[in-house]
């Protein structure tokens, strides 16, 4: 009985043998799984990197992150409170000084009791403003047709209010593209806005048109705006990504001190600009730190905000690294240097500041950081760009951030939100037209809508050979 139960050492061996080879194969397949989902994850980080770092503007971070993200900037959501202070009466708008109508509210009867006996004891007043029914205009024109006796050829009348082509007038024309800029509205919006305003129907194609024969307009006084770039001093540079039809291309806006231009091109590459501006600008670039933007002017100036959040994010992910102290010692310099920037200076007071904020720049520089994120920065961003970051402290009215262009981008952004950039490269022409005439007007404190009204009359008044 005793040999009966004896084990067999060459079936216990083989049987061994096989739980052996099985779990070599299942750590080898979870060996193969888990270095594919490293790789997957790397890749997914990499993806999210470039959807959301520290230089996303806030028009491209989907509202679940943003508050999640905090900002370098900005106070603490809820930190102060909305509204007018309490005891404030909230009447800011001063008395109008011309009323065109008068009315009086009254009551026959009192609400409550019903009571039609009721005294008369005082009088407020009241200031509304409103809008008169809005009601479309139609014109017959008689348009003259001459013959020219000394020529031979036949002239047509003009009138402002008469458009070259189409059936839309110059104050339709101009409200319809004040509508669809500033609220990226669709042509089947616009058609059913019209509608619902006026009761007329126009149709999406015919919208379309109007718009078109407004930025063929305004296309001379496009290129006049372009022209003078290269005579500007200082130009705020930036781009961002806008589609074509699903393709990628870039919006480049370049910011002056009295004009804005707005182009959209296939590539992001240096030749853009250097198309635009000539191979040497004579000027000040501020822009960020992309390398597009190297040895092609006379000075530049690098963005600060695009520094500091940099550094503010890196503090955030690394609360142990002396990345916190570079930002705050980075954050002080800026502070100072932007005191300095917008005061009144003389030109030898602005150049000992500058001299001396830049060797607190340096002494920043040279510090002997031990942090991988402190060093990367410094070498990539302090170092790299050296000589670029106080120009605004030397040079009066030149900016130490790009937020000037930012902005006039953000302008833009709802379009390519809202409708996707453009199905043609002819409808991002056109788009570009008339926003750069609409920006460089509100630069200048004009209304763009009373602008475009009025220069589009005058252009009525053309005569067409």
């Amino acid at each position: 009985m005793i040999f009966n139960n004896r084990v067999d050492i060459f079936e216990e061996n083989r049987r061994l043998r096989e739980e052996l080879e099985h779990e070599r194969r299942l750590r080898k397949q979870w060996q193969e799984k888990c270095l594919r989902l490293e790789t997957r994850v790397k890749e997914l980080e990499a993806t999210l990197n470039r959807i959301l770092n520290p230089n996303t503007p806030s028009s491209q971070i989907p509202y679940t992150e943003k508050s999640t993200r905090k900002s370098p900037n900005r106070d603490t959501a809820g930190s102060k409170p909305r509204g007018k202070p309490k005891g404030g009466n909230g009447g800011a708008r001063k008395p109008p000084e011309k009323i065109d109508r008068k009315e009086n509210a009254k009551l026959e009867k009192c609400p409550h009791c019903k009571s039609k006996s009721l005294d008369h004891i005082e009088t407020e007043e009241c200031y509304t403003w409103d809008l008169p029914f809005v009601k479309l205009i139609v014109t017959l024109f008689f348009v003259f047709v001459y013959r020219c006796n000394r020529c031979g050829r036949i002239v047509r009348g003009t009138h402002p209010d008469l458009p070259l082509r189409g059936m839309i007038g110059p104050h339709l024309a101009a409200f319809l593209t004040e509508i669809k800029h500033n609220f990226a509205a669709s042509y089947e919006k616009l058609s059913d806005f019209l509608k619902n305003l006026t009761g007329e129907t126009f149709t999406q194609q015919a919208i379309k048109d109007c718009i078109v024969r407004t930025a063929l307009q305004l296309k001379p006084k496009y290129r006049e705006i372009r022209d003078k770039l290269a005579k500007e001093k200082i130009l705020h540079s930036d781009e961002t990504r806008w589609p074509i039809n699903g393709t990628p291309n870039y919006l480049w806006l370049l910011h002056g001190l009295t004009i804005v231009f707005i182009s959209i091109n296939k590539s992001r590459a240096r030749k853009v600009i250097t198309d635009i501006l000539g191979e040497y600008f004579e000027g000040v670039i501020v822009s960020d730190c992309l390398k597009v933007y190297l040895y092609f002017a006379a000075a530049f100036q690098k963005c600060w905000a695009h520094l500091l959040r940099r550094t503010f994010h890196l503090k955030e992910d690394h609360p142990k690294s002396d990345i916190g102290i570079l930002h705050r010692q980075l954050t002080d310099l800026y502070d100072e240097a932007e005191k300095y920037r917008i005061m009144d200076l003389s030109e030898s007071e602005r150049i000992w500041t500058g001299i001396c904020l830049t060797q607190k720049l340096q002494r920043i520089t040279l510090n002997n950081w031990k942090s991988e994120e402190a060093k990367a920065v410094v070498q990539n961003w302090l170092k790299n760009f050296e000589g670029q970051w106080l120009v605004g402290v030397f040079i009066s009215k030149v900016e130490l951030t790009n937020n000037k262009d930012e902005r006039g981008i953000r302008k833009v952004i709802p379009t390519r939100k809202m409708l996707g950039g453009h199905r043609t490269e002819e409808g991002a022409e056109y788009f570009a037209i008339i926003e750069t005439n609409r920006q460089t007007w509100r630069l200048n404190q004009k209304s763009p809508y009373f602008e475009l009204l009025n220069y589009l009359r005058e252009d009525n008044c053309k005569v067409q050979v």
